[in-house]
């Protein structure tokens, strides 16, 4: 653990862009993902197998870093380490480079899902289960994010349809694939030879693709990093889904279809709750004597991406651009 550690020192630390992990480029040519953990937090091995087994159940799809060892979680490291490849690239063009997306999403749902004995996590009902989650983050931080009346009712009346239509989608069989959930694009790395790598496997489980074909493609994913910065056209966000059926074959896509308007709309809602969580809890401040283990601080983030996603935000939270979200299904 001692060498582990003088290597970190060693290492070149990377841009900290996120509140789950930090990352240095180790002197022999690997990256230590760092989890963030307070001494102590009984749940962090937990989450560190898991996200190894991920790693690992998504090798052999060529598209995501392998794994190579595991740092458990103890004394001066809480929150433990994966050491995984590097992948020397760039975040991808948008929309030009929307097929290498297409290809890496495709080629990661073909994988044959976890045994059951897996830690993976598992969704039995993905539109039920994604709604039960956005509710939660709703009554706990919407009110509180969102300081503009109008937008609120938006967000109020779109999580009101999805709850009307919860009855009937709970009686429908979903398409089940392993789906990685935090597909925006600024977790993809684009290589040299065009391939885009997927590298945040935190919360992969096994879900609806849905999910990870709208969080690729959504205004409030594509504006999140500031080296992709755009937002797709109605055409190109078409011309992508169309790429990945296509890509997946009839069968499948036929069984896919019903749900990709559905998923979008509740990762739409997903992403947006997110931001409300992320703007509540960083300006938060922490209690030392009851400190909250799940709070999220950007308090580490390099400057740039911290003010890009204030920015973002409050653009995300503007009443016109919740208009034109939805303008897309309504």
């Amino acid at each position: 653990m001692a060498d582990f550690l003088d290597a970190l020192r060693a290492g070149e630390r990377l841009p900290a862009t996120g509140t789950a992990h930090g990352h240095v480029r180790l002197a022999n040519g690997l990256l230590a993902r760092i989890a963030y953990a307070h001494e102590g937090d009984p749940s962090a091995a937990t989450r560190l197998a898991v996200q190894a087994e991920a790693f690992r159940h998504l090798t052999p799809a060529g598209c995501t870093p392998a794994l190579h060892d595991v740092i458990v979680p103890r004394a001066g490291l809480p929150g433990g380490a994966l050491i995984v490849d590097f992948i020397e690239g760039r975040a991808p063009r948008l929309p030009e480079e929307l097929p290498a997306l297409v290809d890496t999403l495709a080629r990661l749902h073909a994988l044959p899902l976890p045994l059951a004995a897996s830690p993976i996590p598992r969704q039995a009902n993905p539109f039920l289960e994604t709604l039960e989650a956005i509710e939660l983050n709703a009554m706990r931080f919407l009110d509180k994010a969102v300081v503009d009346a109008g937008a609120r009712a938006e967000i109020a009346e779109e999580l009101r349809l999805m709850r009307g239509m919860a009855l009937a989608f709970a009686r429908r069989a979903q398409p089940l694939t392993v789906a990685l959930a935090d597909t925006h694009p600024g977790n993809f790395i684009v290589d040299a030879a065009g391939r885009a790598w997927f590298v945040d496997l935190e919360k992969v489980h096994v879900g609806s693709p849905a999910i990870d074909l709208a969080h690729a493609t959504l205004a409030t994913s594509t504006l999140w990093h500031p080296d992709i910065g755009v937002r797709l056209s109605r055409d190109e966000v078409q011309g992508f889904y169309e790429s990945y059926l296509d890509r997946i074959g009839c069968k499948r896509a036929d069984g896919l279809r019903p749900w990709l308007q559905p998923m979008r709309r509740l990762t739409w809602l997903r992403t947006t709750l997110f931001m409300a969580r992320w703007r509540v809890e960083t300006r938060r401040p922490r209690d030392p004597s009851n400190l909250d283990l799940g709070q999220w601080s950007d308090s580490g983030l390099e400057p740039r991406m911290k003010a890009h996603i204030d920015a973002t935000i409050d653009r995300c939270f503007d009443r016109e651009f919740v208009r034109g979200v939805r303008a897309e299904w309504l």
